[in-house]
């Protein structure tokens, strides 16, 4: 249950962080490679607040994320 929490949340970060980053479209991509370092932390970081042990956390953050970003790429393909 508690990764089922943890994956609803990130979801909600990487959905924060794509607007946050639709808003800063004319910033360099080093400064957006370091707001997706922070992101992932943060998403880290709430993974383990809920109490899932380091790998686990560090393996849910993984997934998420990438299934968030692959899941954004096809859509952005669809769209264009």
């Amino acid at each position: 249950m508690k990764e089922y929490v943890t994956f609803l949340l990130q979801m909600i970060i990487w959905s924060s962080f794509s607007l946050i980053e639709w808003l800063s479209g004319r910033d360099r991509p080093f400064f957006k490679g370091m707001m997706l370092c922070v992101f992932l932390y943060i998403a880290f970081l709430l993974a383990r607040k809920i109490g899932l042990r380091t790998r686990k956390a560090l393996w849910t953050t993984t997934l998420t994320a990438a299934m968030y970003f692959t899941c954004q790429h096809f859509v952005w393909e669809a769209l264009q």
